[in-house]
């Protein structure tokens, strides 16, 4: 962590930030307050210039989330309500109210035409945003709903809770695919690595459990180092991710094998409540008890992986060009090899010569005379050895 480097300047509140989300394509970063504000502001390492302010729920807006195209902005409430607003003018596109019986804790965009919710109480529901109506509805969890992560090329919600389950459904379908026994401790956070294969969640203890995609019933790993609750998650690479704990650190973790890297920010001690990444991968943001929203630079993350995959392909081609360069010399050896041999056969007595059976010059010739179609069968010559072999 580097805090001398150049970054956007922090977003300073007069309450606490519960909530923060990048735009998916552009430079612009959302803010939930505990007083149902949403701030939406563009940033950039000069200055940062507010581009929306609202106050679209009553009570505090507890979860927030861009559209896929960045254009909308999907909020939920304690209130027990959901809305959707447009990001550039600030005007409200989509509202449900009471949607779920208790109040809702988190929203998560899936797809264009669908949005999930997750309430205090630990109920999921998917709502077709075209028809503004509710799609399906799990109530697998008997407690809060702690975090949600969409893994499209499944078509499976993950959601963790606070009752220690790992919940997964498939979108096309009104039952769950599947839910994980009890870890024995709250789960709150949850991202999908390793290419879809492992599913790693966050527990209060400060433990990572990681789950092999598709045997959800227990984890097949667990990765101790925290010693807090792991409130946050954020991928980096199918390796890397950036964790945040109750103790005011940004770890940045890596898996198989496990370890912790570094730090990438930190918030004096104070509960990271949100870490995310931006969209060029440039930056994170990261919300505590402190009324702020800061930025760290990880674009350095990025630049290391760039510079390890030159190497390798760089080793690569090496590797290829020596191997070409030894089949070169391989077969100029061969052709040498065949070119003595041919010099020598001509050097021996004609006697010597073993054509279709015959044994010398006299025969040969007779042979020659009684059938001499025979003697038109071309002699095989050896294959001249393949470069590419």
């Amino acid at each position: 962590m580097d805090d001398t480097a150049a970054r956007p300047k922090s977003l300073k509140f007069k309450e606490p930030v519960i909530d923060v989300a990048f735009s998916p394509t552009t430079n612009l970063v959302a803010s939930s307050l505990i007083t149902g504000h949403v701030f939406v502001h563009k940033y950039d390492v000069g200055s940062n210039q507010r581009q929306v302010r609202g106050k679209p729920h009553k009570k505090s807006c507890r979860s927030l989330c861009f559209s896929g195209d960045g254009s909308l902005l999907y909020t939920a409430s304690k209130d027990r309500s959901w809305q959707a607003m447009d990001v550039e003018t600030g005007a409200e596109t989509t509202r449900i109210d009471a949607a779920h019986e208790k109040p809702l804790n988190l929203i998560k965009y899936v797809n264009e035409q669908i949005v999930a919710t997750g309430d205090e109480a630990g109920c999921v529901k998917l709502w077709d945003v075209r028809q503004k109506k509710q799609a399906f509805s799990y109530s697998e969890h008997v407690d809060y709903v702690s975090d949600m992560v969409f893994h499209a090329p499944k078509r499976h919600l993950l959601a963790t809770s606070g009752d220690g389950c790992l919940s997964v459904y498939d979108v096309r379908k009104a039952k769950p695919f599947q839910v994980s026994a009890n870890q024995d401790d709250e789960l709150l956070s949850v991202a999908v690595i390793r290419g879809g294969s492992k599913v790693v969640v966050g527990e209060t203890d400060g433990v990572m459990g990681i789950f092999s995609y598709g045997q959800f019933g227990d984890v097949t790993d667990r990765f101790p180092g925290h010693p807090q609750s792991i409130d946050s998650i954020c991928k980096l690479t199918e390796d890397l991710c950036v964790t945040g704990s109750s103790d005011g650190l940004l770890r940045i973790v890596q898996f198989f094998p496990h370890k912790l890297i570094g730090v990438a920010g930190d918030h004096q001690a104070l509960p990271v409540e949100k870490v995310v990444l931006s969209h060029d991968q440039q930056w994170l943001a990261s919300c505590s008890h402190d009324h702020t929203v800061h930025f760290w630079d990880i674009g350095y993350i990025y630049a290391d992986e760039d510079e390890d995959d030159e190497a390798s392909e760089a080793a690569e081609q090496k590797d290829t060009n020596e191997s070409k360069e030894d089949h070169e010399l391989d077969a100029q050896a061969v052709a040498i090899r065949i070119s003595r041999d041919v010099d020598s056969d001509d050097d021996e007595d004609e006697s010597e010569v073993d054509i279709d059976g015959c044994s010398d010059a006299g025969e040969l010739r007779t042979s020659e005379e009684t059938h001499p179609e025979e003697t038109q069968t071309d002699v095989a010559q050896p294959d001249k050895p393949s470069l590419d072999a």
